[in-house]
């Protein structure tokens, strides 16, 4: 079952049925959209809620080491192995591993990661038994593992094993209308109680977000750092979410007549970057040509040349 999660309302609402189940969650999505968070949420309301939830992540451990790391080794199993050592699979035992950017995981480690989530076992290196495990998987990654399947650098047969729940969280840009509910979230967890100034709220609503959750989180940590006051004030936020504004008039307007009036002078802007010739920008934006050209003198921009 693949979602496409276009909301947090939707997220929480499917994340839901995943944590009733103890099937393995496949996430996808950009760096830093909150792929650990929602693994996270899964887990607390899960029956396993009370074992703990262990993230590793795959990109993090060197590839010669994954394999001990995950699944343990006997004492003597490979020079330095002066004690035997459990793997992160059997630390987590009762609770939810959480695979981050699993698509690092080496060839030979994914074969014995399949035959650990369909078993429930595990076999340390240099051990000739294997032992048992109970845990709940879940995998994510930034990357196009499908077209990794493809390629031939990650497993068909883990892709699918993984992909029993599969939910896809777009990027910040995608989806402007959960940035609210993001800020007010994390002003819950600060413990701060100030209001966002409307050119505040604007800003946040129109910066693209690059590095999504993870840096609409910073910059809500830095502005709070900075406050002087009850309200968070467009000086308060960083120097670049400033100079991304493309037309900064529109944070002075009080009215929302001449803020609608900024925002479609930015639209015809662009639009005349696009298009070599009026009737070209006039169809993109859905106006008569005549429109257009009214629309340009009210505004004092030229036509193209």
């Amino acid at each position: 079952m693949e979602v496409v999660i276009g909301s947090l309302e939707k997220i929480f609402r499917d994340a839901e049925i995943a944590a009733r189940s103890s099937e393995a969650v496949l996430i996808l999505g950009e760096t830093g959209v909150g792929k650990e968070v929602l693994a996270r949420y899964i887990h607390e309301r899960s029956r396993r809620s009370a074992r703990p939830f262990l993230p590793i992540n795959c990109a993090a451990i060197p590839t010669h080491l994954l394999e001990s790391e995950l699944f343990g080794y006997e004492r003597g199993a490979f020079t330095g192995a002066t004690r035997s050592r459990k793997g992160l699979l059997e630390e987590a035992e009762g609770g939810t591993v959480f695979l981050d950017e699993v698509v690092e995981i080496p060839p030979d480690a994914q074969a014995k990661l399949l035959r650990a989530i369909e078993t429930k076992r595990v076999r340390p290196l240099g051990s000739a038994r294997d032992r048992p495990i109970d845990v709940r998987f879940i995998a994510a990654t930034n990357a196009d593992i499908k077209q990794k399947v493809e390629r031939g650098e990650f497993r068909r047969d883990l892709y699918y094993r993984l992909s029993i729940f599969v939910y896809v969280i777009p990027p910040i840009r995608e989806r402007p209308q959960d940035i609210p509910a993001l800020v007010h979230q994390f002003l819950t967890e600060a413990g701060i109680s100030v209001r966002l100034s409307p050119a505040t709220w604007e800003l946040l609503l129109c910066y693209p977000w690059p590095g999504n959750v993870r840096e609409l989180k910073n910059a809500l940590t830095y502005a709070l750092a900075r406050v002087d006051g009850e309200e968070v004030r467009p000086e308060h936020l960083p120097d670049h979410i400033l100079a991304r504004c493309p037309r900064p008039e529109v944070l002075r307007e009080a009215t929302l007549r001449r803020k609608l009036a900024c925002f479609e002078a930015q639209l015809l802007a662009e639009a005349l970057k696009r298009h070599s010739d009026l009737s070209a920008v006039a169809r993109e934006l859905g106006i008569g040509v005549r429109t257009l050209y009214r629309k340009l003198r009210r505004y004092g921009l030229s036509k193209p040349e």
